[in-house]
């Protein structure tokens, strides 16, 4: 089986078998994780795990289960096509200039960027939240790391949602001008190194080792898609509850420290569905399945945020809930390197929010409207909200 199809394959179980409904979905994952834990799908020559313990598994076995063909065999990626040892080898390389202190050291741009975005808001007392600010937000700060020019940004923005559609199996589209793009950037920082993320990994070594140019421009790509459209989602979704239920927004404006919590929630809660592919190595005993090598093993990752074993009421939506050890950034050798970059960029901003504002609420003329064009995903493409200002800020 084609990785092509597989994509096409993981959509159509989607729409085949899950409901509409946030409520459905979760019920389906319940029923699944009773009665089938693990399922062979002999039409696609396919396995699935729903439960927590076995996603984990999956996840966290890299010498059974390859993440080699996990992605659409166009897509232009290094870090999400390897395994461990030359998975290690690229992680360190890039893990040298992309750390936890460089992402701390970024929160004070971060509260500038976040400021300057409301400022519209503050003036107006409404703004379309994702046209204004959760999608400028990310694109601003991962360009600025890249050392993108400002009129380039809208562009990359526009090249991270094409090339989300593409690693979600919705389009194929014709990357050319992107990669023409990000070539001639590593050109230009070769000749003229700044202070910038791309010229740091031109210059990272390791046991004598550099990144190649294509490793590099594979790892922009990745932060592109990573760093940007996550962030959105994430904020939209927030920003929806907060529309929905705004005893949680009273809650984070009374007390900030519950908005790391609220985050983790929104993380567990809201990215619902997506599925994470492997390919097994070679024949292999699971649960008592012998899994031929060759057959895709598809972790319901969604599904294991809601394993009652870990997430006890997990169809509440509760920003206290603690332990919180959701798989939304994966886990293992592959976890989400760009997770404290999305968890600060999050954190800053509905910080920033409940101290500019006291109330907000949903603005009538503009309510929320998604993107059809995404897939079973259907992110959110315009919400409409009212501002209170706080009375002193």
């Amino acid at each position: 089986m084609s990785t092509e199809k597989q994509r096409q394959l993981s959509r159509d179980l989607l729409r085949s078998e899950l409901g509409t409904s946030h409520e459905s979905q979760v019920a389906w994952y319940h029923h699944m994780q009773q009665t089938q834990p693990l399922r062979y799908r002999p039409e696609y020559d396919l396995w699935e795990v729903f439960r927590y313990d076995d996603v984990r598994h999956v996840l966290l076995d890299h010498a059974s289960f390859s993440i080699e063909k996990s992605q659409p065999e166009n897509f232009p990626s290094i870090l999400g096509k390897s395994d461990p040892p030359e998975h290690r080898r690229l992680r360190g390389l890039l893990s040298q200039v992309f750390t936890p202190r460089s992402v701390e050291e970024l929160t004070p741009r971060l509260v500038q960027i976040v400021n300057e975005l409301l400022e519209p808001a503050i003036i107006r007392g409404k703004m379309d939240v994702v046209a204004e600010f959760t999608s400028l937000l990310p694109v601003r700060v991962i360009a600025e790391m890249l050392g993108l020019p400002l009129s380039d940004q809208e562009r990359f923005q526009q090249w991270a949602y094409q090339l989300f559609s593409q690693i979600t199996g919705v389009s194929s589209p014709d990357n050319t001008e992107l990669l023409a793009y990000v070539s001639g950037l590593l050109t230009e920082r070769r000749r003229d190194p700044h202070a910038d993320l791309i010229s740091r990994l031109l210059a990272a070594e390791e046991d004598g080792g550099h990144l190649t140019l294509q490793e590099i421009s594979a790892m922009c790509l990745e932060l592109m898609v990573a760093g940007n459209v996550p962030v959105t989602m994430l904020l939209n979704c927030a920003f929806l509850h907060f529309c929905q239920q705004p005893e949680i927004y009273q809650a984070l404006h009374d007390d900030p420290s519950l908005i790391p919590g609220t985050i983790e929630e929104i993380l567990r809660y809201d990215f619902s569905p997506f599925t994470v592919w492997r390919t097994a190595r070679y024949d292999t005993l699971f649960k008592g399945h012998q899994i031929k090598a060759g057959q895709y093993m598809v972790a319901w990752a969604a599904a294991a945020n809601f394993d009652e074993t870990y997430f006890p009421h997990s169809d509440q939506f509760d920003i206290k809930r603690s332990p919180n050890p959701h798989l939304t950034f994966s886990y293992g050798v592959h976890n989400c390197l760009g997770s404290p970059l999305a968890r600060s960029e999050a954190c800053v901003a509905l910080e920033r929010m409940v101290t500019h504002f006291s109330e907000l609420r949903p603005d009538p003329d503009h309510p929320v409207q998604y993107m059809n064009e995404m897939g079973s995903a259907r992110p959110i493409k315009s919400l409409g909200i009212l501002f209170t200002p706080a009375v002193s800020v």
